[in-house]
């Protein structure tokens, strides 16, 4: 049976595959394609994307979406993302990341409240809140 990388992150963040965006280097990937389709080896980094859903408004008046701030210590270098509650944070982990050298990437830790932040962890979880920031340390 043939698993396309969208399916199988579909089902690992719990939305349909037609709200999975891939982008390797800031270039969209075909989302039908499998690993070996397009030439992905162990090393290489993909980011994935989830788009918010068509109902985007209702969810917000829900409490569904929430709005997180990561921020390291120099000024300036605070980023908001914002995500459904239930979504994993490694998303916006990694996207914060992707502007850092290689060597900042292996040093990086993320902190809400005193405890580690992990990328399966979801807002939900950590009973994060609409506007909560993430300390970021290199």
């Amino acid at each position: 049976i043939r698993k396309t990388v969208t399916l199988q992150l579909s089902v690992k963040l719990k939305v349909p595959p037609s709200r999975i965006l891939l982008l390797r280097r800031d270039l969209e990937l075909p989302v039908h394609s499998t690993a070996n389709e397009l030439g992905l080896g162990i090393a290489d980094i993909i980011d994935c994307v989830v788009i918010a859903a068509d109902d985007k408004h209702e969810s917000e008046q829900s409490g569904d979406m929430l709005t997180v701030r990561l921020q390291a210590k120099e000024k300036g270098s605070a980023q908001e993302y914002s995500l459904h509650k239930d979504a994993p944070l490694g998303s916006i982990l990694s996207q914060y990341v992707s502007s850092m050298s290689v060597d900042a990437r292996r040093k990086v830790r993320f902190q809400f409240d005193g405890s580690k932040v992990v990328h399966s962890q979801t807002p939900s979880q950590l009973d994060m809140e609409d506007g909560d920031v993430i300390e970021v340390w290199v």
